[in-house]
């Protein structure tokens, strides 16, 4: 018989494993700096629910900031970003324990700060601050409907518009703000 095998052969390089307890650099796991689809689900459903509103749509930041689900990684006042808490820089992990949501402006102020107080976050907060009115047209053009405790509601297409079909859809067609007589 001949000698020991190759760990680079059998077990593509990462040798049997059985009993010698070393682990070598290559056998260690990479650290990712990027959130995956599971952490970020699970990061979403920990944030504040923004309340009279869809949770899986609506949220509030870390600094009391009202965010949109569809609004992920873009610059405007209802856009957000997935932040490390505990920065990557620092040795921060990318877990759910370690992660929160903040308006990207608030996420871009903080950099890489450990602990930034939610008074200072809220001064990096953009300044608009939006109406519930405005949060409906808002929902009812990137959703298509507005779901809301009490109110639900969807867009009419055009051909109902134009008075050429009927919907079948139960749920009734949202009243925009300005023709809303409150």
């Amino acid at each position: 018989m001949g000698g020991p095998s190759s760990p680079s052969r059998e077990n593509n390089g990462e040798g049997s494993g059985g009993g010698v307890g070393v682990s070598s650099p290559a056998r260690q796991k990479e650290r990712t700096r990027s959130f995956d689809e599971k952490t970020r689900a699970a990061c979403w459903r920990k944030a504040a629910v923004l309340a009279g509103r869809h949770p899986e749509r609506w949220r509030q930041d870390a600094a009391g900031n009202v965010v949109c689900r569809r609004f992920w990684s873009c610059h405007g006042c209802l856009c957000y970003e997935y932040d490390h808490i505990v920065p990557f820089s620092k040795g921060g992990e990318s877990t759910v324990d370690n992660c929160q949501i903040l308006q990207t402006r608030v996420n871009r102020s903080k950099s890489d700060k450990a602990w930034v107080e939610q008074a200072e976050m809220r001064g990096f907060s953009c300044d608009i601050k939006f109406t519930d009115k405005e949060l409906d047209v808002i929902e009812m053009a990137v959703y298509g409907d507005v779901i809301r405790p009490g109110k639900q509601c969807r867009c009419r297409t055009v051909a109902e518009m134009l008075g050429q079909v009927k919907s079948k859809n139960q749920m009734a067609a949202c009243v925009l703000p300005d023709k809303d007589t409150s």
